[in-house]
């Protein structure tokens, strides 16, 4: 878990947000946040959510450390045409097309 608050320590920071003012946006007290990013309590669906969805924050990222802090709407394309392309490709081979 210190890991998870060390990593949301590092995303406030990237965002130039206070403790104040991601506690106020996800409606924790500043002290909750501390505690989130000292290890003392985990981070609720809230917090994770606001950074995914208001932030594009990788939540991969949050709980595992893998992957890159933030998600980029290329790289989300990019994943989901590589992913339509695949899908192509393995209904035109069920078919028998080339």
């Amino acid at each position: 878990m210190e890991n998870i608050g060390l990593r949301i320590k590092n995303i406030r920071k990237l965002l130039n947000k206070s403790q104040e003012e991601l506690a106020s946006e996800v409606s924790l007290t500043k002290q909750a946040i501390s505690n989130i990013e000292t290890a003392k309590s985990a981070p609720g669906i809230n917090l994770l959510s606001k950074l995914l969805l208001d932030y594009n924050v990788n939540l991969n990222y949050i709980i595992g450390g893998m992957g890159d802090i933030f998600i980029t709407k290329d790289k989300t394309y990019e994943s989901l045409r590589a992913s339509l392309i695949k899908e192509v490709e393995l209904f035109l081979d069920n078919r028998g097309i080339n």
